[in-house]
């Protein structure tokens, strides 16, 4: 009897550890399941915007204000970086583009695309680099490469609306407003306002510009935003000191709340 009964409770102690086993492999499944699910809903990309359904991972937004012709230098200059803003871009930043102009119709942003994985960061043994790397550039390399060049085309203008051209883009980008993770604004520009609102033609700076009505109209949707600004040397006429330039674009984005401007010189001596 006393053997009998040391037999049944091993018997016992098998049966609840095999109950235990089969309970941490049924959870370890589930769990397992529950984050394929979770990354697969993680990776899962718009097909129109490539932006992944979860939301953006960040936003740049790029300004063109490209009235005359640039020289070939400036023009190669222009194009590498802003490749190398593409680059240096996480996977999943939205980007958008917009012009200077003055044909109200022309203030719109281009359609958004995210930018996707590459071929150089996709795995050999679970993924299938070629169609990746296919994807990145057929769907998203290309068709910003082509708004680049198109918006780089210079059209001759009267007037440059810089400060309305940028609120504009920045309006009409998918979410940029309320956006809360990083945004950057990338603004290629002469800095040459010209327009109803200010205009250094006519001897404005940012004193006469605060005594203006316009000054009542700036909002502050660009709230801890990063901006780069990539500035084309042309005659500062009505211009007498260059400085006015910069220190107006450094209190405009400072009322705006963003960082202060990092500037590169698009020159070509």
């Amino acid at each position: 009897m006393p053997r009998s009964r040391r037999g049944g409770g091993a018997g016992s102690g098998k049966t609840i550890l095999l109950v235990a086993l089969a309970a941490v492999m049924v959870v370890g499944v589930g769990g397992l399941f529950w984050w394929s699910n979770r990354t697969a809903r993680a990776s899962a990309l718009d097909p129109e915007t490539l932006c992944p359904e979860a939301g953006p991972a960040g936003m740049t937004a790029i300004l063109m204000d490209l009235t005359d012709p640039l020289s070939h230098a400036q023009a190669s200059q222009l194009l590498a970086w802003l490749e190398k803003e593409v680059d240096d871009a996480p996977r999943g930043t939205q980007f958008t583009m917009g012009v200077v102009s003055e044909d109200l119709a022309n203030f719109h942003a281009t359609p958004a695309l995210c930018k996707p994985q590459d071929k150089a960061s996709a795995s050999s043994l679970t993924q299938n680099p070629e169609l990746i790397g296919r994807r990145y550039d057929e769907l998203f390399l290309k068709p910003l490469e082509a708004n680049i060049r198109e918006l780089t085309t210079a059209t001759a203008a009267k007037h440059s609306p810089i400060m309305e051209s940028l609120q504009s883009l920045v309006a009409d980008t998918p979410g940029f407003v309320t956006f809360e993770g990083p945004r950057r604004i990338v603004l290629v520009s002469d800095l040459l306002q010209n327009s109803e609102a200010l205009s250094f033609y006519r001897g404005g700076n940012w004193d006469s510009f605060r005594k203006s009505p316009g000054y009542q109209r700036l909002g502050s949707t660009l709230t801890e935003a990063e901006v780069a600004i990539y500035q084309v040397p042309r005659p500062l006429e009505g211009v007498r000191d260059p400085v006015v330039l910069e220190d107006f674009w450094l209190r405009y984005f400072e009322r705006q709340g963003s960082h202060k401007p990092a500037y590169k010189r698009l020159g070509d001596l």
